[in-house]
């Protein structure tokens, strides 16, 4: 699946990162015309070592917080804009709520009045699961509601959807706007498998898992998800269209540990916990996402939730 030949120059916030540079990659392949916009805060310029001499990548410098970089660097004759710059790390909202309030919310705002002032009219949105809030085992829809996030993350999530919502329909544009579950893959720059990897590198006797580690969710491989994202643009061709992507599989952290330390082929590795179900406050421990409306348009992930996390601690490992 590619995306539609329609839409020849994108724009992408945030190409540099995790889950933006496997975009990049594959749209340069695609013979795509590909603007990456970063300031390289999460993301990096290796991870764009693929696309980065080709004739059809070009990289802009510039932060979504100032509004003249955005203009400066966005091209007037852009197809479409794949948003995906955001403060990728959950936990780190917590410490400072400042954080997702201004990398999503203000961010978002800005990128949309750039688009509104170059009449550009087509935008995928990576919005995430934490926009449902802490639901139990409540396997939630694209109409479930109401929504009450528990974290900044998911709180400045929904805002967003809310501002391309209000702009889409004030100002012709079209979006796509996806809720995923846990996406993890190579060039993951943070993420309990990345945790784990990263420490027991350090230290191969012991390991430390933050809550009970019975908390429970779907990982999706990122190749799985452009899949689906390619798939959604094809097919759903309303001003906005909204769409969950998960794996009907599930996984503990726990489990994961067993997964990361048998792929690394340790013995003897002493678990340890930390106190409570969840690991930091915001943490949903138990999240189930229904995935039905995409899975009707024909979407299928390739790996189940294990399969992506034994593959992704192994791309990692391999790459440290």
């Amino acid at each position: 699946m590619k995306l539609p030949k329609k839409f020849k120059k994108v724009f992408v916030s945030g190409g540099a990162g995790f889950i933006g540079s496997h975009f990049v990659d594959e749209l340069v392949q695609e013979g795509k015309e590909v603007v990456v916009f970063d300031n390289l805060s999460s993301g990096k310029k290796e991870f764009l070592k693929k696309s980065i001499s080709m004739p059809n990548f070009s990289l802009k410098m510039g932060d979504l917080l100032n509004p003249e970089d955005i203009a400066g660097a966005m091209p007037g004759d852009v197809d479409l804009v794949i948003h995906l710059a955001a403060n990728p790390d959950i936990s780190k909202g917590v410490k400072d709520p400042s954080l997702d309030f201004k990398q999503t919310i203000v961010a978002t705002f800005n990128l949309l009045q750039v688009m509104k002032d170059k009449k550009i009219k087509h935008l995928i949105y990576f919005s995430g699961s934490g926009v449902y809030g802490d639901v139990g085992s409540v396997a939630t829809n694209e109409k479930f509601g109401p929504l009450t996030p528990v974290s900044m993350y998911g709180g400045s999530k929904l805002s967003a959807e809310g501002l391309i919502s209000a702009f889409s329909n004030l100002f012709g544009i079209q979006a796509w706007i996806f809720r995923p579950a846990n996406i993890i893959g190579d060039r993951a720059t943070h993420g309990v498998i990345l945790d784990f990897v990263t420490r027991l590198n350090k230290d191969s006797s012991q390991l430390l898992i933050l809550g009970d580690g019975k908390q429970s969710k779907s990982y999706v491989h990122v190749t799985d998800i452009l899949k689906g994202v390619y798939l959604a643009v094809s097919k759903a061709h309303d001003r906005i269209n909204i769409f969950n992507i998960s794996s009907k599989t599930f996984i503990t952290v726990n489990d994961i540990a067993k997964e990361v330390i048998g792929v690394m082929r340790l013995t003897k590795v002493k678990i340890e916990h930390t106190k409570g179900k969840i690991g930091w406050p915001g943490d949903v421990p138990i999240v189930r996402i229904d995935s039905g409306k995409l899975r009707k348009l024909g979407w299928k992930e390739g790996y189940s939730s294990r399969e992506a996390v034994r593959k992704t601690a192994m791309d990692l490992l391999a790459s440290k």
